[in-house]
């Protein structure tokens, strides 16, 4: 029998269920990122928090190609 780990996968997820995750996650933690900076004051931490929410955006762009080459041209 399967189990899901704290991720929300298992060994019977799918590469392209998995990738979707992914991607959703990133878009998230970005959306964090940004209300953070809205939030916070300090000009330094609001550069931090924009900083992480453009890497986040960055990781989703290489996920959604990375799926686009391999998932969706299967479909």
């Amino acid at each position: 029998m399967s189990q899901v780990n704290e991720f929300g996968v298992s060994e019977n997820t799918r590469p392209e269920e998995a990738v979707r995750m992914a991607m959703e996650r990133e878009t998230r933690a970005s959306e964090f990122y940004m209300r953070c900076a809205g939030i916070v004051s300090d000009p330094g931490v609001k550069k931090m928090f924009e900083f992480l929410a453009r890497e986040e955006s960055r990781h989703l762009e290489l996920l959604q190609q990375e799926y686009d080459r391999f998932v969706a041209r299967e479909g």
